[in-house]
Parts: structure tokens; sequence; C-alpha cells
């Protein structure tokens, strides 16, 4: 849409890699469970249990307590563990209560895409059940789990938190523990983690890397996140990522250099797994040539690497990098994925928007995004850090590709509105001909605009479309034609595509069934989707979907539920972002509206997780 003035980010918030929670008196409600079955056994060996054996009671593994018992009673060990073992299971699977507040921040973390794990002193059995139990209450489950049975040794030592940090593969200086005993405490501060104690049935005092709550109603994922350092080591942008396709007999190349944050110069990556064909270079370049497989004409297999980043100080962080293999012989690339994106003033709203960036990149696994609004400099940073290619054309028109550019086409100094494409080159036909796609990105003048025409000032089609010719929209979109006419002529042969903002509707959603959608407009033969129409050109969105109200497919916008001038009225929503195609050698596998995190409406924009207005277009397309 339109220019809004700029805002200055303010400094990145520090980063949260994980909490790991405790089980026992933290999450739910069983240090009373434990305390009752040690007293229940105890009566039964003829001891009584007294309030200064907290101690060895809570926060303790069964093994530990058992042996405190045979100590004061005589009995064996083995045989006080078994029934230790047997009653508290008992006591769990029929009373288990959430501690309150655990819920919701356990699914407030999860909204948010923090990992999380139980670290508990308790056996696999009964940390097993309590995961049942909250599953049934609504939670969705750890990414980690590790219990008694686990580790050599258990609080409090350090073993424990310590194992969950090296299955999540984050530093324990980035992580928050979870706590209720002062055993639980000694043993996340021992491995490392910064630690929120909320006792339960014994007192704990604040401390340096310790924050004391009287209830985790009072814990948010905002507050968890202040107690982690600032800068508390290395750390990739994404867990994983998929790199473009390597072909069996042929160097590979890729770089993941560009996506360490929080790092202390100087640093080196290594490879911690990954094939025996695979080099992880110590600058962050990875190559090699995948070896054939031993059956005729096939490739490799698919190689998965784990490459590990040390920094200055020695702390560490991994990335998990999936690289597909073809055979030597193999077909050409057979799937592509291709994102249209405004970056929305190359998201100077957004607080550390060209990490966000990043992320939405990876996380979407595209190959090739045309943008728009790049505000110069987003492009060659993003291919930067990608390890990608990229093709710049003035200061608000760019393509991000896996493969190769072979060759820009258009004007190299468009101005903000307008076009620009390239050819790119995916991969070699068995014959060895090239395969290769021309995309060209768009973006069109914003104003006036069709929807605040028809929603607020009630034009109705007459005027609408003269409204259309009025904004320019219909002269930009012809003039893109005729420069792509060429490449549309032998589309059949080279895929074409085109995307972009277009700040216009589309007249395949202004339906009469979706006319509720639109203000109570029924069909509007609007010019600007009619014209690429006219040109050979299909929407990958309405092909995937065709009923525009089972599906909008709304782009603008995630930002704007009600409209910027403060009057209160909703903002219309509607889809003016595209990804189009033509030729016959692409067929649409799937397409979506991509907005994805922590989303709050302008002007409250700053800590969104999305960092553009615009939702983005992702569309698959197989490859004939």
């Amino acid at each position: 849409m339109g220019k809004r003035p700029l805002v200055i980010p303010s400094s990145a918030p520090a980063d949260l890699q994980a909490v790991l929670f405790d089980m026992d008196g933290t999450l739910v409600d069983t240090e009373q469970l434990w305390w009752d079955t040690v007293a229940e056994t105890a009566a039964g060996l003829g001891y009584g249990l007294l309030a200064g054996d907290q101690p060895e009671v809570l926060g303790r593994a069964v093994e530990h307590t058992a042996g405190f018992l045979a100590a004061r009673t005589g009995a064996p060990v083995a045989g006080i563990a078994a029934e230790l073992h047997r009653a508290f299971a008992a006591r769990v699977r029929t009373r288990v209560v959430p501690r309150p507040g655990a819920l919701a921040l356990l699914g407030a973390l999860r909204a948010e895409g923090v990992p999380t794990a139980l670290v508990t002193a308790s056996p696999r059995e009964v940390a097993d059940t309590v995961v049942s139990a909250l599953a049934a209450a609504g939670h969705g489950g750890f990414t980690v789990t590790v219990t008694a049975d686990d580790t050599a040794l258990t609080k409090p030592n350090p073993d424990p938190y310590l194992a969950a940090c090296r299955a999540l593969r984050v530093p324990p200086a980035a992580c928050v523990a979870v706590e209720d005993t002062p055993t639980g405490v000694a043993s996340a501060e021992a491995a490392g983690c910064q630690v929120l104690a909320v006792p339960s049935l014994t007192p704990i005092d604040p401390a340096p890397g310790r924050t004391v709550l009287d209830s985790l109603e009072q814990a948010t994922p905002d507050r968890l996140r202040a107690l982690v350092p600032a800068a508390p080591g290395p750390r990739f942008l994404v867990p994983a990522l998929t790199t473009a396709r390597a072909r069996a007999g042929r160097a590979f190349r890729a770089d993941v250099s560009g996506l360490v944050r929080g790092a202390t110069a100087p640093v080196a990556f290594t490879a911690a797994e990954g094939p025996d064909w695979l080099t992880v270079h110590a600058d962050g370049r990875l190559s090699g040539v995948p070896v054939a497989g031993t059956a005729a004409g096939t490739g490799a297999p698919d190689a998965t690497a784990v490459v590990a980043v040390t920094d200055a100080r020695g702390a560490t962080a991994h990335l998990t990098v999936r690289i597909p293999v073809a055979a030597a012989d193999g077909p050409a690339l057979e799937r592509v994925r291709v994102m249209s994106w405004n970056l929305w003033q190359g998201g100077s709203h957004v607080d550390n928007h060209r990490d966000k960036q990043l992320a939405v990149l990876l996380g979407a696994d595209v190959d090739i995004v045309g943008l728009q609004e790049t505000a110069g400099l987003a492009a060659p940073e993003l291919a930067a850090a990608l390890g990608w290619f990229h093709h710049r054309a003035g200061d608000n028109l760019a393509i991000l590709s896996r493969c190769p550019v072979v060759a820009a086409l258009g004007d190299p100094e468009v101005g903000f509105y307008g076009a620009t494409g390239a050819r790119i080159r995916l991969d070699e036909h068995p014959d060895g001909t090239p395969q290769e796609l021309v995309l060209w990105t768009a973006h069109l003048n914003y104003t006036p605009y069709g929807p605040y025409d028809a929603c607020f000032d009630g034009l109705s089609e007459p005027g609408l479309l003269a409204r259309e010719r009025e904004s320019g929209r219909v002269d930009e979109i012809e003039g893109i034609l005729a420069a792509m006419a060429p490449d549309l002529a032998a589309a059949d042969r080279t895929p074409v595509l085109l995307v972009g903002d277009f700040n216009a509707p589309s007249h395949l959603d202004w339906t009469a069934a979706a006319a509720p959608a639109h203000g109570g407009h029924g069909p509007v033969d609007w010019p600007v989707s009619r014209a690429v129409e006219r040109a050979g050109l299909r929407d990958s969105y309405r092909e995937a979907h065709p009923d525009p109200v089972a599906a909008p497919g709304t782009t603008w916008s995630p930002v704007h539920p009600r409209h910027e001038d403060g009057s209160g009225r909703p903002e219309p929503q509607d889809r003016i972002d595209y990804v189009l195609h033509a030729g016959s050698r692409l067929t649409v596998l799937d397409s979506a509206a991509l907005a994805t995190g922590r989303i709050s409406p302008w002007p409250d924009v700053a800590a969104n997780d999305w960092p553009s207005d615009h939702a983005a277009v992702v569309t698959t397309f197989r490859l004939a």
C-alpha cells in the first residue's frame, strides 16, 4: 500500500532459547503427593517422617530417599525403592493437578515457538503419566523430556539440565529453568541456567541469576526473556534449513555463515555430524561432491548434516542442514516454491526486521522470492546472509533465488512502481539442456484504492472501473505485460511467473457469493486482473482454492483490522498480492497466504514477529 513515516527500531530483546521445567511441585501438584507417599512408606517401616527431613525427600530421586529411609529403619534399600515407585505412581495416576498458571505459561511459550523441556528427578513411568495428564488438560507436549532414568546422576547434580540443553542444542545460559525446590535450583544453577523459582513447600531466597515468584500465574514469556543475558552466546536464526538440491557427481556449495547471531568473534564452523563427502569449512562454507549410489542411475541419499559454530568464548550452537540429492542422470528439478512478499519499506517498522525476514524465508522453505518495497539494501543483505543469488532493480524491487540468476530483465533503474525480471537456472535436464524459468516482480500504485471506493464510498462498478483507470494501475500493468511479451510468447518452453503487490483486487474474488465480504458488491470486472488473464497468466492461488468464500486468501492486511484514520471502521480485507504463472510446464500443487507468529495491529507493530503489513503468497509448482 502507501508509504508511511519510518520509525527507528529499538534494540532487540534478550534471546530466550528454551525453558526447562521441573515437574513435581512446579508444573503439577505432586510434591505433596510425594511427601505423603514417603511418609506412608516410612510409617509402615516404623519411622515417623519429620519436617527436618524435607532436604532428603523433596526434589530427590526415589533411590536417594529410599537410601535415607533404609538408614533410618534398617530395611533393604531395594524394597523401599520399589514400594516408593509403586505407591507414588498409583497416587499420580489418580491425582495429577496442574499448578496455577502452568498450562497458561506452557501454552504461551508454545504459541511463541519457544522450545520447552521437562527435567525431573522422577522415573520415566511417572513422568509419562504426568505428561499424559497434561496433554489431556490441553498441553501440546514438550520438545525434550529428561527423567531420572536418563542420566547417571540426577538433581542436585547438573547432569539432567545439561542433558536437556544438549538435546535441544542450546547453551544453558540462554535457558530459564523453572524449579520449586532448593535441590532443583542447585541442579539448574550448577548447569549454568538462569533460574525462576516458584517455591511449593520449601522457601527459596532470591540470588544472582535467580528470580523468585509466588506463582506461575505471575510468569510470562516476556518475563522469562528478561532473565536471560542479552548475549548468551552464538545462535543460528533457525534450528534447521534445507539447501538447494545437489546432484550426485557434481560440486555442491552452500554457506551458513550469515545465519549466526550473538557470537563473540572470531568464530569457527565445524561438522558435528554429516556424510563423508561433505566438508564444513571454518568460515561457514559447505562443499563437496555427493557420491553416486550403488544402483545404476541412483543418486546419493539425501544428506543431513549438523553444523556447529563455536565463538571466542567457547560457546557453541548447532544447525541442522538437509541437502536434497538427485541422481547424476536423474530428471531435472520437479518442484519449485515461489513467494511474493512486500517487505513494507524494507521492514523498518519492526524491530530486528532483517533477522525476522530471514527466519520467514527459511521457515517457508522457498526457492525464489519476488520482493517489493525493499528500501534498497534488503535484497543484497538477505542474499548475503542466506548464501543465495539476487537481482535488484531500483530501490524497491528485487528477486532472491536459491538457484543462479543468469540474466536480468527490464529497466535496471525502475522507479518505486513498475517491475523487474530475471531468468533463473534451476537445474539441467538429463540431456544437458538447462532447466530455467523467468520471474518478474511488480509493484503497482496504491491510490486510489478500489476496496475503499467500494466499501467506504459505495461506488458502483462503473465508478470503480473509472477510478482504477485514474489510479494508473491499468496503464502500469499493460506496460509490464508489454515488456514481458517475449517471455510470455515462449512460456511453453520456459515457464513465466509474474508476482507482486498489485494494490488491486481480482475479478476472481469479487463474485456474487463473496459480496458480503466486499461491502455488498457483487461481481466487479477489475481491469488489472483481467489484463493479466488476457495475457495468458493464471492465478495460482485461485487455481488451488477456487472458492473465494471458503478461501479468501487475504493479503491486505494482517496489521490493519481497522482503518488507520481513527474512525474505527473495519479495514476492507482483500487479496492484492499474487503469484501468477504462464506456460504448460507449471502445475499448481498448493498455494497459501502466509503471515506467521505474533502480529499486533498498527501502530503497535515494533515487536511483531511478522515484519510486514502484507501477507506473503507462497505457491508450490510441479515442473514438467
